[in-house]
């Protein structure tokens, strides 16, 4: 036992294995002590012990876990100088945490283990390294003697789980026979954890061999070590925000609206973690009332720290630098960690600054201090972060068969995890929120869920996940639901009368000319106007319609043109390359945000934005006038929430006024080509929709007062709809209850299973890899949401300096990632998969999933001109068949 190592430096130096299992006990142990009372709690009741007693047995797992490599398959892949005989032909082609998995569950069995119990926390511990082994598997190893060795190996590795026993001393046995879905999830993703930390050299250097002569001194020694790792990398204590209850009033310093009331008095009631569903208009606080119900929950419930998710990167960009805000204007006792979790982090100036220096309010020296720790950034670490903004795919991803999706569970485990903006996903993505919202309820989180409008099916999704039923007659809207074990209660409270708002509905055809001339007229004496179309092509067309003009730039980059008449035109969709677009967001937030510059001096004039769904969420804009191609009438909504947002001493309209193309004359013959609007949603939607702003009565709507009614009409098919549009409807009916069904089973199909059965424990579920990899197979990539597969590209022209052969320096690869994009085109994809990515850029953290987009002098694609990046109108296919 005294000459198995673990690590080598390749040199000569080896670390002994019983060393390293107790380097890897000591980093979990000083994890814990950092987490909340309520993580310890957990672990102990999963046991059916008390923390005390639980402890000892929970260091002797995890320590155990590299036990495994006590076995001729692992001491060969370097040295066997353990004295024992390691066959004709050692298989070093094995994991060795599965031999770890075997010989503990084999010895637990022994120490009076219930033999499921036992089964399940090795299975824990061996999928350390990322996936679990299936039973096949196993059974093939066991039986392996040139891998795992002859009885002496066994004997050898029994004595090791031997010393750790003698070591940490348990007392008591566990008096549970099994091990549930979630607290499995925690076990393994702790072990993962800890060993990262416990395996790292620059804090656990090698030991000898003679310290194997005392082992308990060692882990003493190495609980010291362990404290000054969890320092460096940032992972500091998990305490409360709040050590006292603050009323909404103290804690943001201004008195709560009624929403915001609403959710201090359920927070009073709550026994137990809760899963808030907040449905309210835009612009009522919801993002405050979700950060108070953050401060109230973690001090109740002794919650580690905060994920916020948006549906998209912008959205994303935008909430982290108000959650910034907000933790800075927190008392803390120590410096937060704070990540931002999305594919487009190069360009977020506020994470980069934080990454390379701790950011703190010189003038105010006891708000909290922020920062964004290096260790936390690697894609698997980035949910063990304290705090986090980010998309819903990264929140989603711990559902997910990828590897070490434990970790990410771990990560969000026992937290308050804020999901904004819910109704804008489709089938598949809203069951995998389901599941998630279960998997988090499971794992003792609190959810807080934000919507302006909400389909009814989704509240009874969210009922069932408890284990509930939702009210035969709900509470109005706007209204507040608050899901706990078996029991719901929902609360109504008023909108601010001073945000009601009555927008007048104006049908347009579905022509650009028609809604360019409508803009234009509803615009005559000024006024910020916002054409949103559910397309990028539309939105393209409809900005090559209006006269060339003058380039208008910020900061050497073109965002729109400035017409002879004075009129400013900007572009924004999700087609520009990633700093472009960058530029382009920011510029629209300075203009069309809440205040318009300092003094509200760029809302001058008239200005348009022209922009696909990019500007339908969370994104803070303010347009006096809206024109909008058909869409769900929830959306319809959702964009409509962008009239007259804020208090405004004057505007140059009279009424907000809400263009809808595709609404006057008869029902569009066809929403699919060449309009293309059924190809974003469903068409039986879009005709409901379309059935019911058509009445009459619907020529105007009252926000928030018609927001429930008109959702409610068409997600529950109580819109009449005329003799002549039946049968089509029917059709479509069949094609989109259909389509949903499909995707719901495939979101069933795709989880880990559920936390509260038997699916979640099935070893042979295959893993997938994560759908950042190009060249996996769709089938095999694991899938957030669905969609035709698309590509990241970066456009390289002639002055690019683009040599294939030649690896580019960092700043060279930095510079190009920044001009990234995603294609989506079938045939654009095919034929840049069959080039494949250059060898010299696979060796590039940042390049590696990139394929270069060779473009002339025109920017147009040399494998197909038709392809071709425009600094005005972002990348056009010309050819649009």
């Amino acid at each position: 036992m005294t000459n198995i190592w673990a690590k080598t430096d390749g040199e000569g130096r080896w670390h002994p294995l019983l060393l390293h299992c107790l380097d890897v006990a000591a980093a979990a142990l000083e994890i814990l002590n950092r987490e909340p009372r309520q993580t310890r709690r957990q672990f102990a009741r999963a046991l059916g012990l008390s923390w005390e007693e639980a402890k000892p047995w929970l260091l002797l797992l995890i320590a155990a876990h590299d036990l495994g490599k006590a076995c001729p398959g692992f001491q060969c892949k370097w040295q066997n100088i353990s004295g024992l005989d390691p066959g004709r032909s050692p298989n070093t082609n094995i994991n060795h945490a599965f031999v770890s998995q075997i010989a503990l569950a084999a010895w637990l069995v022994q120490r009076n283990w219930p033999d499921e119990l036992a089964r399940l926390a090795a299975d824990a511990i061996g999928c350390h390294h990322g996936n679990r082994a299936s039973p096949t598997t196993l059974e093939n190893l066991e039986w392996d003697r040139s891998a795992v060795g002859k009885s002496p190996w066994a004997e050898v590795r029994f004595q090791l789980l031997d010393t750790l026993f003698e070591v940490f001393e348990p007392t008591a046995f566990p008096s549970t026979s099994t091990l549930p879905g979630p607290e499995f999830m925690l076990l393994a993703g702790l072990t993962s954890f800890a060993d990262w930390i416990g395996s790292n050299t620059d804090w656990f250097g090698f030991g000898a061999a003679t310290d194997t002569a005392a082992p308990k001194k060692w882990f003493e020694a190495r609980c010291d070590t362990a404290v000054q790792a969890l320092d460096a990398i940032g992972w500091q204590p998990r305490r409360p925000l709040l050590t006292r209850r603050n009323s909404f009033s103290e804690a943001f310093g201004f008195a709560p609206r009624p929403l915001q009331n609403a959710v201090e008095v359920a927070l009073e009631e709550l026994a137990e973690p809760a899963i808030l569903l907040i449905e309210a208009p835009m612009g009522e606080g919801k993002t405050e009332a979700a950060w108070f119900a953050h401060l109230e929950l973690q001090r109740r419930f002794e919650h580690r720290g905060l994920y916020m998710a948006l549906p998209t990167q912008a959205t994303g960009n935008a909430m982290f630098v108000r959650t910034l805000a907000f933790l800075r204007a927190r008392s803390a006792d120590r410096v937060l960690d704070v990540q931002l979790l999305h594919g487009g982090t190069l360009l977020n100036d506020s994470f980069q600054q934080l990454r390379l220096t701790s950011v703190h309010d010189e003038e105010h020296p006891v708000n909290a201090q922020i920062r964004a720790s290096e260790w936390f950034t690697h894609k698997k670490r980035a949910l063990l972060s304290e705090y986090g903004v980010g998309t819903v795919d990264q929140a989603l991803l711990p559902i997910l068969p990828v590897r070490h999706h434990f970790v990410r569970l771990w990560g969000l485990a026992n937290r308050v995890v804020v999901f904004d903006e819910i109704h804008a996903y489709d089938a598949y993505t809203g069951t995998l929120l389901i599941h998630l919202v279960r998997w988090l309820h499971a794992l003792g989180s609190s959810v807080v869920l934000l919507s302006a409008t909400l389909p009814p099916a989704i509240r009874r999704n969210l009922a069932k996940a408890v284990g509930a039923e939702l009210p035969t007659t709900e509470t109005p809207y706007p209204r507040l639901s608050a899901f706990t074990s078996g029991a719901i209660r929902q609360i109504h409270f008023e909108a601010d009368p001073e945000r009601r708002l009555t927008v007048d509905i104006q049908p347009i055809g579905t022509t650009l000319d028609e809604m360019q001339a409508a803009l234009m007229h509803n615009l005559a004496d000024g006024g910020m106007g916002l054409a949103l179309v559910n397309t990028v092509q539309r939105a393209q067309e409809l900005y090559g319609l209006l006269p060339e003009g003058i380039p208008l730039l910020r900061d050497g980059d073109p965002v729109g043109k400035r017409l002879n008449d004075g009129s400013e035109i900007y572009l924004f969709h999700a087609r520009f390359p990633a700093k472009q677009r960058q530029v382009r967001e920011q510029r629209v937030l300075d203009i069309f945000g809440k205040s318009g510059g300092e003094h509200g001096e760029l809302r001058s004039g008239r200005k348009l934005l022209i922009a696909t769904q990019v500007a339908e969420q969370s994104l803070d804009l303010d347009f006096d006038v809206i024109a909008t191609d058909l869409a769900p009438i929830d959306l319809l909504l959702q964009r409509a929430g962008r009239l007259w947002r804020h208090p405004r001493p004057q505007r140059p309209v009279a009424l907000p006024v809400l263009l809808i193309a595709g609404l006057a004359g008869d029902a569009p013959e066809d929403f699919g080509r060449p309009l293309w609007w059924s190809a974003v949603y469903a068409e039986s939607i879009l005709l409901r929709t379309w059935c019911l702003l058509r009445q009459p009565a619907h020529r105007q709507i009252i926000l928030p007062d018609d927001i429930d009614t008109l959702v409610q009409a068409v997600y529950e098919e109580n819109v009449p709809i005329p003799e002549e549009l039946q049968s089509r409807l029917d059709k479509a009916l069949m094609e989109s209850d259909g389509n949903d069904i499909t995707k719901t089973q495939q979101a069933h199909a795709a989880i880990i299973g559920m936390p509260d059965d038997a699916s979640w424990d099935e070893p042979a579920r295959f893993a997938l890899y994560d759908e950042n990899d190009p060249f996996v197979h769709r089938t095999l990539a694991a899938q957030t949401r669905l969609g035709d597969e698309s590509l990241i590209v970066i456009p390289l022209g002639p002055t690019d300096g683009f040599v294939a052969e030649t690896a580019p320096s960092f700043e060279q690869a930095k510079a190009w990632s920044l001009q990234a994009l995603r294609v989506g085109r079938k045939g654009v994809v095919k034929q840049l998969k069959a080039r494949g990515i250059p060898e010299t850029w696979q060796q590039s953290p940042l390049l590696r999933n990139s394929f270069p987009l060779y473009l002339d002098e025109l920017g147009r694609w040399l494998d197909d001109p038709s392809v071709r990046l425009d600094a005005a109108l972002g990348l056009i296919y010309d050819n649009n068949t």
